[in-house]
Order: C-alpha cells, then sequence, then structure tokens
C-alpha cells in the first residue's frame, strides 16, 4: 500500500515538469524592446526547445500591417526569415507561432524600433542670393516630428508570450489523486 502511494506521489512530482516543459523565446535578434539604428537582415528566433517546421512569424508595423518578409527557415531551436532591404523607422512586432517538440503550439510577441538615421540629398545650391531672399522657407523646428513618436504610448508590452495552460497537468493529476484513493479504499476493504 505504501508503495502504491509512494509510486502516484513521485508521479505528481513529476508530471508539471514534464506537462510545462513547453517551448518558449530565448533570443532574438532584434532583441525585445531594443531600439536598432541599422535594420538587420533577418529576423532571428532561438528556443530553448527545437521547435517543428510549421513554426512562423509575421512583422506588423505600427499601424498592424504585415511587412513581406523571405521565406521562413526553421532549424532546430532556431528560426528565421529575411526583411526588406529598407523600412521606415518606426515601431515593429515580431508576431510568432511555434509547434514545440511536445507537439504543443505556442504564440507569442515582441517589439522593437527602428531608429535609422535619415539620409537626405544635399540641396542643389541656389543661382542667386536674391531668389532666397524673394521667397522666404520655412525654418527648421526644433520640434519633434509627432508622427514619429505617436506610436510611443501605443507600444506593445513586448513580452515574449507566454499563453501556458496548466488545464491538462492539474486534470491529470486529479485522475491519479483519485486512482490512488480508489486503489487505497479498494485495499482497506
Amino acid at each position: 500500500m505504501k508503495r502504491i502511494l509512494l509510486i502516484c506521489l513521485a508521479a505528481l512530482w513529476l508530471l508539471p515538469s514534464v506537462a510545462l516543459a513547453h517551448s518558449k523565446l530565448e533570443e532574438a535578434v532584434p532583441a525585445q524592446d531594443a531600439t536598432v539604428d541599422v535594420l538587420p537582415e533577418r529576423i532571428e528566433l532561438t528556443y530553448n526547445t527545437k521547435i517543428e517546421k510549421l513554426s512562423n512569424f509575421k512583422l506588423l508595423n505600427a499601424a498592424g500591417e504585415e511587412i513581406e518578409k523571405d521565406k521562413v527557415e526553421v532549424d532546430g531551436m532556431k528560426m528565421s526569415g529575411g526583411l526588406p532591404d529598407t523600412l521606415p523607422n518606426g515601431i515593429y512586432t515580431v508576431k510568432w507561432v511555434i509547434i514545440g517538440a511536445d507537439g504543443h503550439s505556442v504564440e507569442g510577441d515582441y517589439a522593437f524600433t527602428l531608429d535609422a538615421p535619415v539620409v537626405t540629398e544635399a540641396p542643389s545650391p541656389e543661382p542667386t542670393a536674391t531668389a532666397e531672399t524673394a521667397t522666404p522657407s520655412p525654418s527648421p523646428s526644433s520640434e519633434t516630428d509627432p508622427s514619429t513618436n505617436a506610436g510611443s504610448d501605443d507600444n506593445p508590452s513586448g513580452a515574449a508570450g507566454d499563453d501556458t495552460n496548466y488545464t491538462p497537468a492539474i486534470i491529470i493529476g486529479a485522475i491519479i489523486v483519485v486512482a490512488a484513493l480508489v486503489l487505497l479504499m479498494r485495499r482497506r476493504k
């Protein structure tokens, strides 16, 4: 009787570690909440376990529009996809969905900010000074463009999604406890 009880307790003790061993994001390039001044060639996501080939991710701009990317490649614990050569400055969200080695689907997201230096063409020289005085040009303002900072308050939390579901572990644990109690009651009779 003690042996059965010990086996049930050992099963309960080991069950949560197996049931909660879902894949999670370990490292990302660009990093979570990072501000980058150079757009990387690829988004690279590394997980704590091997992920399946059906895993994928989307890159969204601040308006929630999907940015086109190269084919997503999955190799072991890494997933990556190429980016366009140029993107406008702003906040971008990486939304990923993976199938872990345990067969469970896990999803999450994180944000990063692209703040690349803006390259402007040099103005062509004016032929005469009178043309400049005749048409006054607006002076550059020291205020920042509100459109570049408008999305900063709408920044997603940036936390890697951890949609852990404990329900299966709780149900299995309850079944084991009930089975152990039934066995103990039968032994007493």
